[in-house]
Order: structure tokens, then C-alpha cells, then sequence
């Protein structure tokens, strides 16, 4: 048997060494995501998990303290948008939040896809009209505000609520007062901005969007117009001019970050986002460029995301595995030390030839390399410094062509297909950015920059490094027919012999075996991954277990775009659904198995035969009877009959097919997380 079925196998038997957990790395791992936990599945985009944990422990009816409190007025008829304080110390900032809504729709008067913009928001979104909103100050939240919402029993908010923290309402509550009622409209504007920004946030958000993060693109990048047409008029002498409400938003922010006007674009994130997205001010028809702007928002949201079941889970890398410590020695210059075999990720004398070879010409690029991330068939993939290349942040991660001793070069993707599919793939925010690409001088080295993920391969936190199958070739041409298709996915899981390699990195694994919620979490990315990446045209051709990322914050990557293609019918999609498949049964049954010993199966049954597997699950099944989200048979025979409809196909030919099976995982997440949710 190949060696890539007997490990899976292996892992279904109890066959693998056994994991070490130590004590409080499991109790740390029991405090994550499990049935009746409330929130815990939720994605949010600021703070840090302890802070957001503390904020749910409380439960719904202890968070909030009441200081002010109003309710949303939502006039559909007219579109009109205004607020009705609930106690008296919210009449000043009810009467402020109203009059600045009715400036804002005089000032948007005339500019009909901005207007649109800022109705949309809080007049397309079902959630908003399911039940009343009410917005509260609460001394103890983690941002700045954020959208909290209980399921009812018919699936939608019972619910709703715009949690705002109480200190910012304070801080700015004697000048909402010395407004008065015949204040003009842009100082009113102005003054409430930083409250308003949120609110329009929380407002355009869904309270159970199907994927969160494409969501909060697209709902922070229509915030984010309508805010420069509210507080801008255009740029003069380099930078955003602001009109009178931008001024008293600047000014704010200043006092608050404590960060000179003259600096807030080049130190603050959200004035740094919008300067770059200042061009749709004189754009005439912005909405024509949204997806130029979502690809923007995207880089701005990626450092913020943090999903709740899974940040922390990813263990620290070790010592060895660790980037070089640095100093700058000006804008240019960089004092590095020298690298040395078992040290920065260098795992023999070949590694520290390959950096040697590669560490010169990447730094006449700009790059400045610090550490090795790992391998692949084709590359090798270095943590640097960018100093002045062409393209992406501070620090970035890049992939060269791989050289081996007395092999021949294995080359990664062509630097202009690279590019080509990598523009493809950028309004994804589930597949890594690829920021320039090029050739190295003198080796001829295919170089790629690539956004620096720090975390680890979804094969290395489940222990299962060097046991997937081979990598797969890009296609140079469509498929012809589902006969290929097939044998291309046999080969390369005969082929699964030439990963054993990939074990030498040794890098730890997830520190317990993952939770249900995990597992479901982990299976919702990947999924989401999936369909989004055909949805945008393309195949992924080598899907694996290996490269995929899941970084410290629990953000879910695909990272390897070599084998990317245009899909031209959905036999293109047919490997990619054979290899999700075997993806998931690697996913659910390391999941169920760890710690546990049952009896020989045949791999191929488990692969072809749902109900074996269902069988397979149950008899592995170490979380009990569960009491949301369906019993542990429904879940089970959930998982058999999806990995049994990636393998055989129906997927690819079906794609509604696969929403929906999608929409059952989610809907599968939302009961077992106690149908509370909570976005920021």
C-alpha cells in the first residue's frame, strides 16, 4: 500500500507515535470552542483573544452596562436613519447622531453611487430589520464597537444589538452637548464621526454573514468611501484635503492616538487606508472600481483578523525554527549574523548552501533574508526584510526556485504566470498575496514575494507532515475528460513516497486534538478556500493539507499558487474536489483519532465507501452526545457524505451542490456555538 494511504490508515488505527500534550497546554485547549461555549466561533478584527474571551465570558445579559443606551430608527420607506435615546444621558448624542445622519444625506445629494453606498448599508441588510437595535455603552469592550445578535428559532436575529465602549462615549460627551439643536450640520458630522464610522459599520454588517471576512471587506470598503466623501473634498499638494467635518475628525484623532496631524496618514492604519484609497474621490463612477478597493481593504484587514476557536491553538515555533534577530542600520542597511545549520529554520548542509546561493542577489533586490519557512517539491520558501523591493510590506516572505545536490533545478511558476494568476486570485482573502515576482541575477533563480503568514501548514499542526501525496503540476491545457482527471489524481497519491521529506522540518503540532468546533472551523475555511477560488475562475490543482497556512490568529491560507489554473469547464474542478476529499477524511478522522486505537479499515472503502466511513467516525468519536448541531450520527454521516461527494465528483458538476453543503456546515457551527454571535 502506498505510503501516503497506510499513514492515513496509521492515524485511523492509533498506528502514530503518541502526542505529548502537556497538562495546561491541554486545559488551554479545553478553554476553546466546544458545544454550549456561546461566541467562541465568532471572527473579529481588532484586539487580542484573552481580551475578546473575558467580553463573552460574561454572557449576554451581564455585558453592556447601560450608561447610554438608544434606539436605531430605521424608516424604510424613506431611508431615513436616526436614533432615539433610551435614558436620559443619551438625549445629547441621539440628537447629534440624527442630525449628523440628515447632513450626511444632504452632503452625499447629487453623488448617486456613494449616496447609494451609504443607504444600502443599513437599508440592504435583512438583518437590520429582523428585530429592533438597540445601541449600549459597555465600559469593558474589547473595540471600539461591535454587533452582537441572537438566533431565534427561525434561523434569523431575535436579537440585536451595537455594543459601543462607554469610555469613547465619555470622552467626547460635553462637546456632543455644547452642540446644541442649530449646530451646523458638518461640525456636527465631525464631532461624532468616530462614533458614526462605527456605527455605519456594525450597521452594514450581516448579523450572520455566510463569510465573515469577504463580508467585512465589503462592508469596510463602502465605509470607507462614504467616509472620504463625507470628511474630504480632494487631494492638494500630496495629501487628502479635508473639509471642515475632516478637520475636527483629524483633530480627534490626534488628541486620542496622540500622533501629530502632520503624522496620521503615514502612523495611523485607518488614515493610512484612506490616503490610499483617496483616488476613489474623483473617481465618477467609484463603484467601478470596488474591486480595486476591496483588494486594499483586504491588506488592511488581513493583520487585524483574529477568529476566536483557533488563535492561540497554533503552537510558537521552536528556537531553531526561529528568524534571525536584526538591527537596521538605516533606511537601506541591515546587520544580520551569519547562518548556521540548526539555527533559522536550516535543517543540513544542503538548506545552508541554498541560502548562501540565494541570500546575495535577493538582497541587491532588496530583500534581506532572515529565516527559512519551509519547502516545497519545487521552492524554498525564506522569511526577509524588504528594504526596497518592488513590492509589499516590511517583511515579507519569499519563494526561489529549489537546488539539491545532484539534482537538476526544480523550478517554481514563471514570474509573469505567477503574477498573472496571482492578480487573479487578490480579492481572496482566503489565498496569500503575492506582491512582485522576478529573476535573480546570475543563478537565473525564479524568485516570488509573498505575504509573510506566520503560523504553520495545516499537515504540520495535524502530524501528518510528509504523508500526503505528491505535488501536482500546473496543467497546460483544459481537461479533456473525467478519465484524466482521474488518473491524475491516482498518480500522485501513488506518487506520495517523494513527501517523506517534509518530516525533517519537525515542527510541532496543534497542542490537543482539535474540538468539534475546531474541526468544523477548520473544514468551513477550507470549503469557503474552495469555492471562492473557483468562483474567481481558477483551479487550485495541488490541494493539500501542506499548503495551506493557518497563521497564530487563526486565519486559514492557501499558500502555494504554482499549481493555480484557469478553469475552462468543471473538469478543471475535478481534482480539486478528489483531493478535498482526502483533505477532509485526513482532517476528521486525525481529528477523532488522536489518543484512540481501532481496528484495520482499508483506506480505499473509507475513500469510496460513505458508509464505512460513518461507521469508521462513530466508532473514533470522542466528543459524546452533543447537544446542538445535530447528534453526533448526524454529524458524522455530515462528513461521510461529503467527503464521498468531493471524491466522486458530484461536487465539481453541481456547484450549488457544494454551497449548500457549505451552508449545512455553517448552519452545523451557529447551533453548536450556542446561537450567539458576535462581530467587531
Amino acid at each position: 500500500m502506498p505510503n501516503f494511504l497506510q499513514s492515513i490508515l496509521n492515524s485511523i488505527r492509533g498506528d502514530q507515535a503518541p502526542v505529548d500534550v502537556p497538562p495546561a497546554a491541554t486545559a488551554a485547549a479545553a478553554s476553546f470552542w466546544r458545544p454550549g461555549c456561546g461566541a467562541k466561533s465568532t471572527t473579529v478584527f481588532s484586539g487580542d483573544a484573552e481580551t475578546w474571551g473575558r467580553h463573552l465570558a460574561r454572557g449576554w445579559d451581564e455585558r453592556g452596562d447601560g450608561v447610554f443606551e438608544m434606539e436605531v430608527v430605521l424608516d424604510a420607506a424613506v431611508r431615513h436613519l436616526s436614533f432615539e435615546a433610551a435614558n436620559p444621558r443619551s438625549a445629547a448624542w441621539a440628537r447629534a447622531l440624527t442630525t449628523a445622519c440628515d447632513g450626511l444625506r444632504e452632503r452625499l445629494a447629487g453623488r448617486g453611487e456613494v449616496s447609494a453606498m451609504f443607504t444600502d448599508l443599513v437599508f440592504e441588510n435583512t438583518s437590520n430589520t429582523a428585530c429592533p437595535i438597540r445601541v449600549i455603552s459597555d465600559a469593558a469592550l474589547p473595540s471600539a464597537s461591535t454587533r452582537e445578535s441572537i438566533l431565534g428559532a427561525d434561523r434569523r436575529p431575535s436579537a440585536t444589538r451595537i455594543l459601543v465602549r462607554t469610555s469613547l462615549l465619555e470622552r467626547m460627551e460635553a462637546r456632543i452637548a455644547a452642540l446644541g439643536k442649530a449646530a451646523d450640520p458638518a461640525t456636527v458630522i465631525g464631532e461624532v464621526w468616530p462614533v458614526l464610522g462605527g456605527l455605519l459599520l456594525q450597521l452594514g454588517q450581516e448579523s450572520y454573514p455566510r463569510d465573515r471576512f469577504i463580508e467585512r471587506i465589503d462592508v469596510t470598503t463602502r465605509v470607507v468611501i462614504v467616509s472620504l466623501h463625507v470628511l474630504y473634498d480632494g487631494r492638494r499638494g500630496g495629501r487628502l484635503e479635508p473639509n471642515p467635518a475632516g478637520d475636527l475628525f483629524e483633530e480627534f484623532l490626534s488628541r486620542s492616538t496622540g500622533i501629530p496631524r502632520g503624522r496620521l496618514f503615514a502612523e495611523y492604519p485607518l488614515t493610512r487606508l484612506y490616503d490610499r484609497l483617496s483616488f476613489m474621490l474623483a473617481h465618477k463612477r467609484p463603484a467601478q472600481m470596488l474591486d480595486t478597493a476591496r483588494v486594499i481593504v483586504r491588506d488592511f484587514l488581513d493583520e487585524r483578523y483574529l477568529r476566536l476557536s483557533m488563535a492561540g491553538f497554533v503552537p510558537a515555533a521552536p528556537e531553531w525554527l526561529r528568524p534571525m534577530p536584526y538591527a537596521m542600520d538605516g533606511p537601506r542597511a541591515i546587520s544580520i549574523p551569519k547562518p548556521v545549520v540548526g539555527r533559522y529554520g536550516l535543517i543540513d548542509a544542503e538548506d545552508l548552501d541554498a541560502w548562501n546561493k540565494a541570500h546575495k542577489p535577493l538582497a541587491e533586490s532588496g530583500y534581506h533574508i532572515i529565516g527559512q519557512l519551509g519547502m516545497g517539491q519545487f521552492g524554498r520558501v525564506y522569511e526577509a526584510v524588504n528594504l526596497g523591493g518592488t513590492g509589499g510590506p516590511p517583511r515579507v516572505a519569499i519563494k526561489v526556485d529549489r537546488f539539491r545536490k545532484g539534482h537538476k533545478k526544480e523550478a517554481i511558476e514563471a514570474a509573469e504566470t505567477i503574477m498573472e494568476i496571482a492578480a487573479g486570485l487578490s480579492r481572496s482573502p482566503h489565498v496569500i498575496r503575492v506582491f512582485d515576482a522576478g529573476m535573480l541575477k546570475k543563478s537565473r533563480c525564479t524568485y516570488h514575494v509573498l505575504q509573510l503568514v506566520e503560523g504553520d501548514t495545516l499537515d504540520h499542526l495535524l502530524g501528518i507532515a510528509g504523508e500526503e501525496h505528491s505535488s501536482v503540476l500546473r496543467p497546460t491545457s483544459a481537461r479533456t475528460s473525467r478519465e484524466e482527471a482521474g488518473k491524475e489524481f491516482l498518480k500522485a497519491l501513488e506518487e506520495s513516497e517523494g513527501e517523506r521529506w517534509r518530516k525533517a522540518r519537525g515542527s510541532p503540532t496543534f497542542p490537543a486534538p482539535p474540538t468539534l468546533g475546531q474541526i468544523l472551523d477548520l473544514l468551513t475555511s477550507k470549503a469557503l478556500w474552495v469555492e471562492e477560488v473557483h468562483r474567481l475562475g481558477f483551479a487550485v490543482n495541488d490541494l493539500k493539507n501542506g499548503n495551506v497556512m493557518l497563521n497564530r490568529r487563526g486565519q486559514f491560507k492557501g499558500i502555494d499558487l504554482d499549481a493555480y489554473s484557469r478553469i475552462h469547464s468543471h473538469l478543471d474542478k475535478l481534482p480539486d474536489f478528489f483531493f478535498l476529499g482526502v483533505s477532509v477524511l485526513q482532517l476528521v478522522t486525525r481529528g477523532c483519532a488522536w489518543g484512540k486505537v481501532a481496528a484495520a479499515a482499508d483506506m480505499r472503502q473509507l475513500l469510496g465507501d460513505a458508509g464505512a466511513l460513518e461507521r469508521k467516525l462513530l466508532d473514533l468519536w470522542p466528543f459524546g452526545e452533543i447537544a446542538g448541531g445535530g447528534g453526533k450520527v448526524e454529524i458524522a454521516r455530515f462528513f461521510s457524505g461529503f467527503v464521498d461527494d468531493a471524491r466522486s465528483g458530484r461536487f465539481a458538476e453541481d456547484p450549488a451542490r457544494f454551497s449548500a453543503a457549505i451552508d449545512a456546515i455553517i448552519g452545523m457551527k451557529r447551533r453548536l456555538a450556542g446561537n450567539e454571535m458576535v462581530l467587531d
